[in-house]
């Protein structure tokens, strides 16, 4: 499935993807830099084997393994009988990578199969299960060919929030799922995003100028940017989600309407990133992208010495990835992005190029006194 896998044939007994993992595996879903697992492995088992193990004590891990290549979550249980935590049939697929097949032993094919989600006879499950009811069904749209229409998903009481932990896997589940936006709109009907996540909440009711954004405002318009992503790859999901998280609390000035929206949105996303435990590397580059997203706009137009520490930045071909979608969200053709990238090429070409300045001029040769 890809390099985590590795990692598992470290463990005596059997390790098997569940949950989303495994329906990952079944709809061949690009696999992020998260793996779930089920194992009859016990926790001395699984610290034996791996050294650098931690135990996030959520209801849906008992150890975590941090790799360069992302996260294994491993679950001990008994019997691969056992119901699963959330009240969604099909997260109670698994598949064996060795082997090289699915295990369904609670017959949920066909509920697999079919078009809309569906929940277990038990609807006290659902009561429950609270928000990570309402966060699996927004990954499972998000992830795979599922509608949520029909389900009657009702937060849990005032006061109750997920865990940390939970809604990092959450965000990262969701943003690299091929449809986010569905997610969200589940998220945000339910009620999540306002207890979770206000810093996005409020996009909802920031309105922007029509003739810029005739997508909706600022909320709407951050949704549709997911849409124009190449590949679903985490970090440029990130930068989109907050590229105009700073715009509620921004204030016209100086002709704009939203002056500093960039920088404040960076440190937002500082924040919010920090707060829910990503990695400190991640939230770094998330944090460049969004406080720079503006200037691909402009590079065309400005002197070189204003832009060339960014584009000097290896992060700076995503930065153009991060324009070009937030560029097509809006009435906008491609014009601005391939301008963009036409100088970003010819300072690539001039900063190779050892008779020439990093904006195209000559370079002075020094003249050879006669002796």
């Amino acid at each position: 499935m890809n390099a985590l896998t590795g990692y598992l044939e470290q463990v005596q007994g059997p390790v098997y993807l569940s949950g989303f993992s495994a329906l990952d595996a079944y709809f061949r879903v690009p696999a992020p830099r998260l793996l779930l697992t089920a194992t009859e492995a016990t926790l001395v088992d699984l610290a034996k084997a791996f050294a650098e193990l931690d135990y996030p004590g959520t209801e849906w891990a008992d150890a975590r393994l941090a790799t360069p290549s992302g996260a294994i979550y491993f679950q001990c249980v008994d019997s691969l009988k056992l119901p699963h935590a959330s009240p969604f049939p099909v997260l109670n697929l698994y598949y064996d990578h060795l082997g090289r097949k699915f295990l369904d032993p609670r017959s949920i094919y066909r509920a697999l199969r079919a078009s809309a989600l569906s929940l277990a006879d038990d609807r006290a499950d659902v009561r429950e299960g609270g928000w990570q009811t309402i966060a699996d069904a927004a990954i499972l749209v998000a992830r795979y060919p599922y509608a949520a229409d029909g389900l009657a998903l009702e937060p849990p009481p005032t006061g109750a929030e997920m865990s940390e932990a939970g809604q990092r896997r959450l965000l990262e589940l969701l943003l690299t799922g091929l449809n986010p936006k569905a997610g969200f709109v589940v998220l945000k009907e339910s009620g999540f995003v306002r207890v979770h996540w206000p810093e996005l909440d409020r996009l909802d009711g920031t309105a922007q100028s029509k003739a810029h954004h005739p997508e909706g405002n600022a909320w709407e318009h951050t949704l549709e940017t997911f849409a124009y992503r190449k590949t679903p790859d985490l970090r440029l999901s990130l930068g989109l989600l907050f590229h105009d998280s700073g715009k509620p609390l921004a204030r016209p000035a100086a002709g704009r309407m939203f002056d500093g929206h960039a920088e404040i949105g960076a440190a937002i996303a500082n924040a919010f990133l920090t707060r829910i435990g990503f990695e400190a590397r991640l939230v770094s580059e998330v944090c460049f992208l969004v406080r720079q997203h503006m200037l691909p706009a402009f590079i065309s137009r400005l002197a070189r010495y204003r832009t060339q520490e960014v584009m000097s930045s290896p992060l700076f071909p995503e930065l153009l990835e991060l324009y070009r979608c937030d560029d097509s969200a809006t009435y906008r053709g491609p014009g601005g992005y391939y301008e963009a990238c036409t100088t970003y090429r010819a300072y690539l070409k001039n900063e190779r190029n050892p008779f020439r300045t990093s904006d195209g001029k000559k370079m002075k040769r020094p003249s050879l006194a006669l002796k």
